[in-house]
């Protein structure tokens, strides 16, 4: 009856307006973002109720079924195994998977909306532009006056524009700045080619120094690879890639001589990479002394390999270890979601973290072995289907241009080797779960029909 109250063209709107502002949700913060998308999945039920649960269902789609499936079901049986054995005196892992179904309903809902042309996704590229455009002008101007416009203080060595605390600009910035880029030459409707490659270069150059500011460093690197790979690609841009690649180590070489406070995080972060690489170096053997001191009481942070211990210097290899020491303890099944707390008490994990910096070692350790194959098994039917088969060697850019940004996004977001965020809370669930049904839905459309659409 309420969905009567609006025209066709009202509801479509309605649509637009609540997909388009999960874009501007990520930077006010979790709670608005939340209540976007739950807003968006209530509406779009009272709009097209039947409608959305009626559809199509693909083998993908059917694989995200049986994720999210198993989740509840993982957890429901380790918040018994943990009751039983007097962990926990509640239901909370369980009520955690029940609504972290919201993120499934998200994906029934955009792959809907996609499917039957509702969303207009030259309102999400554009509203990705000036997301993208806010950011990087608030952390230029937060460089310049010491504080951003919303009157958060500049913090040494990062700049987090209008995140505040959070020191996440770096990570927003390359999960939208495709779209920002994409939106110039496919909506932009400029009459010469030069003036749309001159301002895709101007914003290309803006989103490199506000991520350089940012010192989001896995992000600035994500980035580049991204739009590397894109031109080398695609034979109508490759053109293009040397200067991208000039502009890109220019800017760089510049930010990077002018500020020691950059210098000193940049080499940081070659120190990681090299610690990482060389954890087997002979240095990083324990000796006598350190055996009988500082080591003496805590061995949780060394590992012995062909009969030497070796100590781990290096930070993200502690919380990948933590990582693989919870799982180990629950192999097949995991703890259950939000279950961190428990599994590192039962497991005698000391200076237990969030979550273990990665987003396959969380999935092992709240879901186990079952569902990480479950996961890795979905990612590897999505690449091979929509990269291989759609992209590489069917079209390129050639039909399907406004597809390669979601394609890009997506996989630099869940590539294996790159330290994260945790999986499964809100931002990265929300992300995840609006970029892939966009990009699955936008991968079914026809050749005809999709110029009909997006021209």
């Amino acid at each position: 009856m309420f969905s009567n109250l609006f025209s066709l063209d009202k509801k479509i709107i309605i649509i637009n307006f609540l997909v388009s502002l999960i874009i501007f949700s990520f930077i006010i913060g979790n709670l608005v973002l939340n209540l976007n998308v739950i807003l968006l999945i209530i509406i779009s039920f009272i709009f097209y109720n039947k409608k959305i649960i009626n559809q199509n269902y693909s083998k993908i789609d059917k694989l995200v079924f049986i994720l999210f499936f198993y989740i509840i079901l993982s957890s429901f049986y380790n918040n018994i195994y943990f009751l039983v054995i007097g962990e926990t005196n509640n239901f909370e892992i369980t009520i955690k998977s029940l609504l972290y179904l919201r993120f499934l309903f998200l994906y029934l809902v955009l792959k809907f909306l996609v499917e039957e042309k509702i969303i207009n996704l030259k309102n999400f590229f554009f509203c990705s532009l000036l997301a993208v455009l806010f950011v990087s002008l608030d952390i230029i101007f937060q460089l310049f006056n010491d504080y951003d416009i919303f009157g958060y203080k500049a913090v040494p060595r990062r700049l987090s524009g209008p995140f505040g605390d959070e020191l996440i600009a770096g990570s927003f910035l390359q999960r939208f700045a495709l779209f920002a880029l994409f939106f110039i030459p496919i909506f932009g409707k400029f009459n010469k080619q030069n003036s749309t490659a001159l301002l895709t270069f101007f914003l290309f150059s803006l989103i490199v120094v506000s991520m350089m500011l940012a010192g989001n460093r896995v992000p600035l690197t994500f980035f580049f690879l991204s739009v590397f790979f894109i031109l080398l690609m695609e034979k109508k841009l490759r053109k293009f890639l040397m200067v991208f690649v000039l502009v890109f180590f220019g800017l760089t070489f510049t930010i990077f001589t002018q500020s020691k406070q950059i210098q000193h995080h940049v080499w940081g972060y070659y120190e990681k990479i090299i610690e990482i690489a060389l954890f087997l170096s002979p240095k990083n053997i324990l000796s006598e002394e350190e055996l009988e001191n500082e080591y003496k009481d805590n061995m949780f942070y060394t590992f012995e390999y062909k009969g030497k211990k070796y100590k781990m210097t290096n930070s993200y290899l502690k919380e990948f270890k933590t990582g693989y020491v919870i799982w180990n303890n629950n192999k097949f099944l995991g703890g259950g979601l939000k279950s961190l707390k428990i599994t590192c008490k039962i497991a005698n994990v000391k200076n237990c973290g969030l979550h273990p910096h990665n987003y396959y070692l969380e999935i092992l350790a709240i879901i186990g072995l079952v569902g990480l194959i479950f996961v890795v098994f979905l990612f590897t039917v999505i690449f091979i289907k929509i990269f291989v088969r759609k992209y590489f060697y069917t079209s390129h850019l050639n039909h399907y241009h406004l597809l390669t940004p979601f394609i890009f996004s997506f996989f630099s977001e869940i590539f294996p080797l790159r330290s994260t965020g945790s999986f499964f809370t809100t931002a990265n669930s929300t992300y995840i779960f609006l970029i892939l049904p966009l990009m699955i839905s936008l991968s079914k459309i026809k050749k005809e029909e999709y110029y009909k659409l997006y021209g």
